[in-house]
């Protein structure tokens, strides 16, 4: 859809497409984001299953998790990410914190699956290289 920009005092910004110009509306806020967690116990070890999208709001819940699975004793997490869609730098910072917290108990936090722009966003952070990055859960698994 395209709106005056003086009417609802909004800067524009413009996408070209071939040679047709679309006029776009910044600052489009997306809807709130979704995350699910499901939990699997393995062994010793706990798999958290996270899809969806992790931003402000749902890095929160993440965290929370991850920090009640510590409290219970597990210092070892796998975090298969195969469905998650979109990450934030609040969800960045939650995968730092906890691995942080589980290196401070012996423990490290393991990352699977990664695909798409949540891979590209890990290998431009360079958290590809500071946090333990595997193809599959089986993988991390015999690792951890």
């Amino acid at each position: 859809m395209i709106q005056d920009s003086r009417r609802f005092g909004r800067p524009r910004g413009k996408l070209q497409l071939g040679i047709s110009v679309i006029d776009v509306p910044c600052g489009i806020r997306h809807a709130r984001g979704i995350v699910t967690i499901e939990q699997t116990q393995v062994g010793g070890k706990v798999v958290l299953h996270v899809a969806g999208r992790m931003d402000a709001e749902t890095a929160v819940q993440f965290e929370q998790h991850c920090d009640s699975c510590i409290a219970e004793g597990f210092t070892n997490l796998i975090i298969d990410l195969c469905d998650l869609t979109y990450v934030s730098s609040m969800g960045l910072r939650s995968f730092v914190a906890t691995a942080q917290t589980l290196r401070a108990k012996g423990g490290e936090l393991h990352i699977c699956r990664l695909t798409g722009l949540v891979r590209q966003v890990f290998e431009i952070t360079r958290l590809d290289r500071v946090l333990s990055l595997h193809d599959s859960v089986e993988s991390a698994l015999m690792e951890g």
